[in-house]
């Protein structure tokens, strides 16, 4: 089969047709750039999160003036994002259901998709989305196959190049040729010729074989600067039609893609060798010293767009009307396509992460620039007002009659200074009214307003409170403020279930291409042993396969804000228990229903969870499961278990073998049978 000349393009595109989507996406991707918040709000933000310098030079009322920002912002911002992480990550990130026959193997998919989530650091990168969407319009996750193309060797036997007489053809250094492939690879036999029957001359060669290896899915943060949604005009989900995200590659990248055939040579060749990336700065606008770079090192600005979208509306001459998913790479100012693919998962690879979605848009509310920023700017003013007061009040300014004969040039003021006067009255310091405790008034009534507009009081921040509340109070406090988190949690939780899902067909792709799959740890293995499932059933081998995954599952996000408060849920566990005990004096049938196994398992599986018990085994293994099975009640001959709290019975031997009393036999009657 001949070599194909482009594998960077899976549609077959003429020079012109890809010139006509390059300009069209080109075009697409300015008008979203122009539609999304300004980088420069998104950076203030950053800046009050880090706690950086707002007044600046032009803004301060002389040289040393203070310039402290607020720390609401960032108490807040970690506050929320604590109690999110800690609602979302518990033990189980997942709880996976299975439909139909897939029921049986849900058990397994739960387990292997929480080892894999810990192995490739999922929680990480899930929380820095988190802190993200705090801070910017939406937090952005991106879930992408890590494929790396690797060489391998391999020994093969390959055909010998014969002459017509059927001997071996060797070279100038008397070594055997070969027989080459259309691709110039070596010619492979695999066994007899089916026409002759007979085996072609061969030898074993080792070669260097490129292979992609699947390593399954893996997980980045893109910060907003960097993502688009396309059209950025869109108001809802539906109006969605392609994301966009912006990276940077070295020449000597974009080369080894295009000997790898996954980039176009012409459209490398058309970017030019100049560095695009002559400066960089930080999330909050801080510059970053970028090196000069030339040659190889020279960085090119490429977007990866993947759209759904159908190239007959699009393109002239397109004779295939599709709606799909494609993925590309793009130079937006140079107009030049790298590469357009088809995207085989056939959905969206970019989670958007918003805790407080916004009405009539794709975008959400910012916590920290949308709900608290007039307090925390408030807050900043006093702060610095403050600290210029006392600056005042502890520096005072003198008064220096005009000629006087004192002239702080001369005679600076200041420790055992000796100052020349004519009279007392000429040198006098400003009386300066105190104002320091109306100013702190006015900061602690902008904390607490911020602990209204956020739904965090310093209780429920890990904070000490300055005011005495009682007990109840507090309780009450927290309590409401949980109600308010949980709806933050439940929006966050949204986008799980779909990351879960893509992750899931992600990791189907990459067993599919390991025959023998991935062998789970032990740790894994005793979970499942403790949840009572037939290892040996479904996981033989103890390897997890592409097999394994297949059939339809639903991840549902597990924990709550109720869930996340180990202490409070150890109380209630053990309030619980002590209500069912009750319970069971009251009526008999409920203590009889505690007493089945599988209410044991239960308990006991909640209570290992509750206080962190390591070896769990010994009391959910198998070997535990079955000393709370009822063992079969061995009788003696002739005894049968009577109904329960009845002593056992004699048995009744039949009709047939009961002892007849001594006499003559009775007859039998003309039917044949005892009368």
């Amino acid at each position: 089969m001949p070599k194909r000349v482009r594998t960077a393009f899976d549609v077959s595109l003429s020079a012109s047709q890809r010139e006509k989507l390059a300009i069209w996406l080109s075009q697409e991707l300015d008008y979203a750039l122009a539609a999304r918040t300004s980088d420069q709000e998104i950076e203030y933000y950053h800046t009050l999160y880090e706690q950086g310098r707002t007044r600046g030079a032009r803004n301060s009322p002389w040289p040393d003036a203070a310039d402290f920002t607020s720390a609401i912002g960032t108490e807040k911002v970690d506050a929320l994002k604590a109690r999110i992480v800690k609602t979302i990550f518990t033990e189980q990130i997942w709880t996976v259901e299975g439909v139909g026959e897939s029921a049986e193997k849900a058990p397994f998919v739960e387990e292997f998709h929480q080892w894999q989530a810990e192995a490739e650091g999922f929680q990480a990168a899930f929380a820095q989305a988190v802190h993200l969407s705090l801070l910017e319009p939406r937090g952005v996750l991106e879930v992408y196959e890590d494929r790396v193309r690797r060489p391998i060797r391999r020994t093969i036997r390959a055909q010998l190049a014969t002459a017509s007489t059927g001997e071996v053809i060797v070279g100038e250094a008397l070594t055997p040729q070969f027989v080459r492939g259309s691709d110039g690879g070596f010619q492979v036999v695999s066994g007899p010729d089916p026409a002759t029957g007979q085996e072609a001359p061969s030898a074993e060669v080792a070669v260097d074989a490129f292979e992609f290896v699947a390593n399954g899915p893996r997980e980045r943060v893109i910060p907003s600067r960097h993502f688009l949604v396309l059209p950025g005009n869109a108001t809802e989900r539906a109006d969605i039609w392609g994301y966009a995200k912006r990276f940077y590659r070295r020449l000597d990248q974009l080369a080894e893609r295009v000997r790898h055939e996954d980039y176009d040579a012409e459209a490398v060749a058309a970017l030019g060798t100049e560095d695009e990336r002559a400066q960089d700065t930080t999330l909050s606008g801080i510059p970053i010293s970028v090196p000069p770079k030339s040659g190889p090192l020279a960085e090119k600005e490429l977007w990866e767009v993947t759209l759904l979208a159908d190239l007959s509306l699009i393109l002239d001459e397109y004779r295939k009307p599709e709606l799909r998913w494609y993925v590309t790479t793009i130079h937006k100012d140079k107009q030049q396509i790298l590469r357009w693919k088809y995207d085989e998962i056939g959905r969206p690879r970019y989670f958007c992460i918003t805790p407080f979605p916004k009405p009539n848009s794709t975008e959400g509310y910012i916590f920290l620039g949308n709900k608290l920023i007039t307090v925390i700017e408030e807050n900043t003013a006093w702060r610095n007002m403050l600290a210029d007061r006392a600056s005042i009040e502890v520096q005072v300014p003198m008064k220096r009659r005009q000629g006087s004969l004192w002239d702080p040039d001369e005679e600076p003021f200041g420790a055992k200074a000796v100052m020349t006067l004519r009279d007392m009255d000429e040198v006098q310091p400003f009386q300066i009214p105190q104002m320091t405790a109306p100013a702190r008034e006015r900061i602690i009534d902008t904390e607490r307003q911020a602990e209204k507009l956020a739904g965090l009081t310093d209780i429920a921040s890990g904070v000490n409170p300055n005011e005495d509340r009682t007990l109840g109070e507090n309780q009450m406090v927290v309590f409401n403020s949980e109600i308010r988190i949980d709806e933050v949690v439940k929006n966050v939780q949204e986008p799980l279930e779909e990351i879960a899902q893509v992750r899931h067909l992600m990791w189907k792709r990459a067993l599919a291409e390991r025959e023998d799959g991935v062998e789970l740890p032990e740790s894994r293995l005793i979970g499942l042993e403790t949840r009572g499932v037939d290892i040996t059933r479904q996981m033989p081998d103890a390897r997890v396969t592409a097999a394994l995954l297949e059939g339809t599952y639903r991840f549902k996000p597990k924990g709550s804000v109720e869930t996340a408060d180990k202490e409070r849920s150890k109380r209630v566990f053990n309030e619980s228990l002590s209500s069912l005990a009750q319970l069971s004096q009251v009526n008999v049938m409920i203590g009889t229903l505690l007493q089945q196994p599988v209410v044991a398992k239960a308990l006991l599986e909640k209570w290992a969870y509750l206080y962190n018990v390591d070896d769990k085994r010994a009391f959910l293994g198998a070997d535990a499961m079955r000393l709370l099975q009822p063992q079969p009640q061995v009788m003696p001959p002739g005894i049968m278990p009577g109904p329960p709290g009845l002593p056992a019975q004699p048995t009744m031997p039949p009709p047939s073998v009961m002892a007849r009393a001594p006499g003559p036999a009775p007859a039998p009657s003309s039917s044949g049978v005892v009368q």
